[in-house]
């Protein structure tokens, strides 16, 4: 949706029902009165301005200073639309794509099953597990900054390099491209990305003015703000992530799944609209390789249009099953953000003589925290040691952890 499109009054409606399975409540009518007013604006300052350069040839003195103070009115209600617009314009959300079924956090729906759950007797928790074998310290992390942080030790400390070591090579098979990114950034950057929308509660902000990120997915995004670009580009970032998980107490308060700190490689595309849709599988399939190879159970759901972020016109989630709770939980989401990024980026690509926006597209590739809770838990074994995948076993250079491997 462009905001020319605003001028169009059927397509208003259009957009306005769309909006709605995303859970917009705003009037698009007003913004596009607002649009119309703002654009019917512009020649008539053009105009403006025109006849002032002609006063000022012809030394028109007085016809300057008539042009000059009606001009300077128009300006500054201009200006005054232009704000007002540019409020209510970043507040709209991406439109979901068709196939986005309707509804909201329950209303996903479950596109495919892989693998069978392991049968564990009285599955040990992440938790017991690590506090067992003396890789996770959650109460030295309560004591040392709050709930909701921990320490990782001995053997889990080697499994997150071995988990990003094992990823990164699949991921340079891909062609993606590596990078480290600023952890702190701009109003500007995150505004682009729509991380200040709905989900601002969710952004630690430092008296500077700069927000530490929740994702390095919002750094890879401002690379290549106010760019043209060759397309595709693919890159990927493992960096530390912070979130206040506001609004989410009483969830996982227990444990490593849903931290205020924790680690990540993220995966990032910009490509031409016509490889979007395309782009998003790969992704896709590649999260399903990465879990796969792991050997643990998964299934992909397909979010409800409500359950989405803001920028995102489709999510796939993937969801690891997790024995000690009996169930499925999201450990990596994909989404296609359509241009919708782009356009409030300025991230264009060229074709031939003229400029268009790109598609970018974001995945999780390795969300630390939470899938070291699904290994632990999926691969203990009745002595209480924990097996490694042997996908993993290259990287880690041990195959089990057991309890006298502790010192």
């Amino acid at each position: 949706m462009e905001l020319k499109d605003l001028l169009d009054e059927s397509k208003v409606k259009s957009f306005q029902k769309q909006l709605k399975r995303k859970g917009y409540k705003g009037s698009l009518k007003k913004v596009a009165n607002l649009a119309k007013a703002h654009f019917a604006s512009i020649p008539i300052i053009d105009n403006l301005r025109a006849g002032q350069n002609v006063a000022a040839k012809e030394r028109n003195i007085e016809r300057g200073k008539e042009l000059s103070l009606e001009l300077d009115k128009l300006e500054i209600g201009h200006k005054d639309t232009e704000k007002k617009l540019k409020k209510l314009w970043e507040a709209i959300p991406n439109i979901p794509f068709a196939d986005v079924p309707d509804g909201g956090e329950n209303d996903g729906k479950v596109i495919a099953t892989v693998g069978e759950p392991p049968k564990i007797i009285n599955p040990k928790d992440h938790v017991e597990l690590g506090a067992a074998l003396d890789l996770i310290d959650v109460e030295r992390g309560a004591k040392a900054a709050g709930s909701r942080f921990y320490y990782l030790k001995n053997q889990a400390v080697e499994l997150e390099f071995a988990l990003i070591r094992y990823v990164w090579d699949i991921l340079s098979q891909k062609g993606f491209r590596f990078l480290m990114v600023p952890q702190l950034l701009s109003e500007k950057a995150m505004s682009a990305g729509g991380y200040l929308g709905k989900a601002k509660a969710e952004v630690y902000k430092t008296p500077d003015d700069l927000y530490l990120i929740g994702t390095s997915e919002q750094s890879m995004l401002a690379y290549h703000l106010d760019e043209i670009i060759d397309a595709p580009k693919r890159y990927t970032s493992f960096s530390t992530c912070f979130r206040r998980e506001a609004g989410s107490y009483g969830k996982d308060v227990k444990g490593i799944i849903r931290t205020h700190q924790f680690d990540k490689v993220e995966m990032f595309s910009f490509v031409q609209p016509n490889k979007s849709e395309e782009e998003f599988e790969l992704l896709v399939a590649t999260v399903e390789k990465i879990i796969g190879d792991l050997e643990i159970p998964y299934r992909k759901v397909l979010l409800a249009a409500g359950d989405m972020s803001m920028a995102s016109a489709k999510t796939i989630d993937f969801e690891c099953w997790l024995p000690s709770q009996n169930c499925y939980r999201e450990t990596h989401s994909i989404s296609n953000c359509s241009d919708w990024q782009a356009r409030r980026g300025n991230i264009r690509y060229r074709l031939d003589d003229k400029t268009d926006y790109v598609h970018t597209l974001n995945g999780t590739a390795m969300a630390i925290g939470r899938f070291l809770a699904v290994l632990l838990e999926n691969h203990q074994q009745p002595d209480g040691s924990i097996k490694i995948p042997k996908a993993l076993q290259a990287y880690t250079g041990f195959n089990e952890i057991k309890a006298k491997d502790i010192g």
